[in-house]
């Protein structure tokens, strides 16, 4: 399967993906406007969705963990300067 590309504003979708352990590259950054956004790279992040929106279980401490890092990257990339 060929590597797709997504890009997220919401946090905890970004979140699960990194929780469900199936090697997504997550790069946050802010865009233009000064939001912080999040590029998932991988193969079948859309199947990946899938999961989510199908409720698939995963660890909840798992999710607390990817959640907590990738906030800490918001509040990081929020007072940096431009």
């Amino acid at each position: 399967m060929k590597k797709q590309t997504r890009i997220f504003t919401d946090v905890t979708i970004p979140a699960f993906l990194q929780a469900s352990n199936k090697g997504f590259t997550i790069i946050p950054k802010k865009n233009q406007a000064g939001q912080v956004e999040f590029i998932v790279e991988g193969r079948d992040i859309d199947g990946a969705l899938t999961e989510l929106y199908s409720n698939a279980p995963i660890g909840c401490l798992d999710f607390i963990k990817s959640l907590k890092g990738l906030r800490s990257s918001i509040f990081a990339l929020k007072g940096e300067r431009k």
